[in-house]
């Protein structure tokens, strides 16, 4: 269950809950699920009202007990995590090991971004950097393939493309700088997150969202949209991290402790742990200590040399106050980037909450005054899918 709080919950509260369950916004804000009727209005609400006196009795009993189990149970449980954190603390100081073994991202993923940003991108330089990347490679030729971007030769049959270099050509370099990116995120997005398993779907969207409306906010505030998109896009990798290294460490450090309660038959404390499942209020509160530090400590080591978004998810990480009030051509390009961040979270939470019938129209438009977006930024989200990838069909390009 989410923590109760006597304040309605706000945005990020939501959205975080959001991420690992819709019902535990239903919870937070006590909204009925379709179709759910109150207790008082159901027959168990009946049946409870015609309980004679040591029936009550007996089941408050039954309830004491209960309480006194889920008591230790939550004391395993939070010895249990606290192996976690301190294990979690150190495996995310080894950046190059995290980035190959739990994000599965390339050693010259910084190269490809580079190559990516500059306005002398072309498929002849793109070529030999995607070679090296096997799932990639099947990406493209699986998204350019499909109906979207097909082509017929002059007979009007399709041309089903094999090689990489026509995959790359068919595309587009701006659609390559969309969809590479988008597929970097997608490759280190956590698969298996039992009992949560809409985490990844979640998390997509909002990888995407947060990118697009990055993109437009960059833009609106004078400054270079490509790196706008670039930085909402691989501002999180942090939290994919952070997701994927907690349902790896829960299985191993459960497994662990079972083990030592079977060699020492502590019987009581094995049993607790079988009842413990991975803990959603734990999640969200290692997402909030971790993901943004880990994600500035990766954008470091991937060497970026071209792509300058570094620094702004440095900024984000250490909560540096930049001022959305003064002009942005006071502001460093550092600081028009880390605000672009900053608002295109809070605008791609909103619009989730928003699809979802999570946040009312007046607590939405609160949190979106409070944001000053940049002239026009608003308006133009507003008639944007922020959600999809705007790739349009393109000339062949060398």
């Amino acid at each position: 269950m989410p923590m109760k709080s006597t304040e309605p919950p706000n945005v990020t509260e939501r959205f975080e809950n959001f991420v690992i369950s819709t019902d535990r916004v239903y919870d937070m804000i006590g909204k009925r699920r379709a179709g759910e009727v109150s207790f008082e209005q159901s027959e168990q609400g009946d049946a409870r009202r015609q309980l004679l006196h040591v029936e009550k009795v007996a089941i408050e009993n039954k309830r004491l007990q209960k309480t006194s189990e889920t008591s230790y149970i939550e004391s395993v449980s939070y010895q249990l995590h606290d192996i976690i954190v301190e294990e979690m603390s150190e495996y995310l100081k080894d950046v190059p090991d995290v980035k190959a073994n739990v994000l599965n991202l390339p050693s010259n993923t910084g190269e490809l971004l580079d190559a990516l940003i500059v306005r002398a991108c072309s498929v002849s330089k793109l070529e030999p950097i995607v070679a090296t990347i096997p799932w990639m490679y099947d990406e493209l030729i699986s998204v350019v393939n499909t109906a979207r971007f097909r082509r017929k030769d002059s007979r009007g049959r399709v041309i089903v493309v094999e090689t990489l270099r026509t995959a790359l050509s068919f595309l587009g370099i701006e659609n390559l700088r969309l969809l590479i990116p988008f597929l970097i995120v997608k490759r280190a997005t956590p698969q298996i997150t039992d009992p949560y398993p809409l985490i990844k779907q979640k998390l997509a969207s909002y990888s995407t969202g947060v990118a697009i409306s990055a993109q437009c906010i960059a833009e609106a505030a004078g400054t270079h949209k490509g790196h706008g998109y670039m930085l909402g896009m691989l501002s999180n990798l942090g939290r994919c991290a952070v997701t994927r290294l907690y349902f790896r460490l829960f299985d191993k450090v459960q497994m662990h402790l079972l083990q030592e309660c079977q060699k020492d038959r502590e019987h009581k404390r094995h049993d607790a742990l079988t009842k413990i499942i991975p803990s959603a209020n734990h999640l969200i509160a290692l997402q909030h200590a971790f993901a943004d530090t880990f994600n500035a400590d990766l954008l470091d080591e991937l060497s970026l040399k071209r792509l300058f978004i570094a620094p702004a998810m440095r900024a984000v990480a250490n909560q540096r106050s930049v001022s959305t009030s003064t002009p942005s051509d006071k502001q460093t390009p550092t600081d028009v980037l880390k605000s672009s961040l900053s608002q295109a979270r809070v605008y791609a939470r909103i619009r989730l909450l928003h699809q979802n019938k999570l946040i009312e129209a007046k607590t939405a438009n609160s949190e979106l005054l409070a944001q000053r977006f940049p002239a026009g930024a608003l308006a133009t989200l507003k008639n944007t899918d922020i959600f999809a990838l705007p790739l349009v069909k393109s000339d062949i390009e060398d």
